[in-house]
């Protein structure tokens, strides 16, 4: 698959010999301990994006322990080692598998410097059928557009939405999907009522679910409206009126319509053109019921408050 990685020699009963990755006697060193000069690590993340997608879908394996400690470089090259405990695609905890794998790629990264993906981008540049030779590098570009547009510092609601992504039901196929058709509305309604459906992206949905994806969800949309979040014009930082839902951050006074009619000039002027008054109004109306609904499985206020303050400890 081209992958670099220590060559099996021999294999009698459970003993494994592989070759040797170094230079003499002297083992080469670990990712951690490589001491890479930021250039080099902004290209070698760019490199752990296509190895774990080629493990995946190559492959057909989830690594399982990947990180810092199980990535060598020899003569400037990125060498994985520790496979043996990786799990085939069909394995009930591969997708819990591949996330990990994923957490601890951009942690390190991360902390060494380099602008990184958010889980989902990674997850589903990863396991996103509709990308191929191709497309790939085009992927790749916009991958490393949305990375760049946002600083390194995270915010915490950057965090708790990694946290929620991490610990979600990500389904492999559509057939093990519940209710298509309820999934369809919440994405239909926005905000918080699309919260927690993450299998467009490996089922080849497209991101709405209103159809099969011919292209990479990365190209399928613009950046605008990916799942990065949205940043002030010109300075890099996180508009903090807004949740990592995006919806507009409210007072909290839990009224159904409190934040309903706050944006009826600005919904007139984008959504209302063409519209007869009559229409307009059922439509208000409609949007009313779906935010009411969308409240009652949004994930509560106390819950991101705390995942705010264990960030911060």
């Amino acid at each position: 698959a081209g992958i670099r990685c220590p060559r099996a020699h021999l294999l009698q009963m459970h003993v494994l010999v592989m070759s040797f990755i170094g230079t003499g006697a002297v083992a080469a060193p670990r990712l951690k301990d490589a001491q890479l000069p930021l250039a080099r690590l902004r290209g070698a993340y760019s490199e752990m994006l296509l190895i774990l997608r080629t493990l995946y879908q190559t492959c057909h394996l989830v690594h399982g322990d990947l990180s810092e400690y199980n990535i060598l470089v020899h003569e400037g090259e990125l060498y994985i080692i520790d496979v043996s405990q990786s799990v085939e695609l069909d394995h009930p905890l591969a997708l819990d598998f591949l996330r990990e794998d994923i957490a601890h790629i951009n942690a390190f990264f991360r902390r060494a410097g380099v602008a990184t993906l958010t889980m989902r981008e990674l997850f589903d540049f990863v396991v996103d059928p509709s990308i191929n030779d191709d497309n790939i590098e085009a992927a790749l570009e916009q991958l490393r557009t949305l990375a760049g547009s946002r600083p390194l510092q995270r915010t915490a609601e950057e965090e708790v939405q990694d946290s929620l992504f991490s610990q979600a039901y990500i389904p492999k196929h559509l057939d093990d999907v519940d209710d298509h058709e309820a999934d369809f509305q919440r994405l239909a309604a926005g905000g918080a009522a699309a919260e927690g459906i993450y299998y467009q992206g490996i089922t080849g949905m497209r991101p709405d679910m209103s159809g099969a994806r011919d292209a990479p969800m990365l190209l399928a949309q613009p950046p605008s409206t990916s799942t990065a979040p949205e940043l002030q014009s010109g300075n890099g930082k996180c508009d903090a009126s807004r949740d990592a839902s995006g919806d507009e951050a409210t007072s909290g006074s839990g009224s159904d319509d409190s934040s309903d009619g706050s944006g009826d000039e600005e919904w007139e002027e984008r959504v209302g053109k063409g519209m007869s008054k009559e229409e307009r109004k059922a439509h208000k109306a409609s949007v009313k019921a779906a935010n009411r609904e969308r409240r009652k499985t949004k994930t509560p206020k106390k819950v991101k408050q705390k995942a705010k303050k264990a960030h911060k400890k």
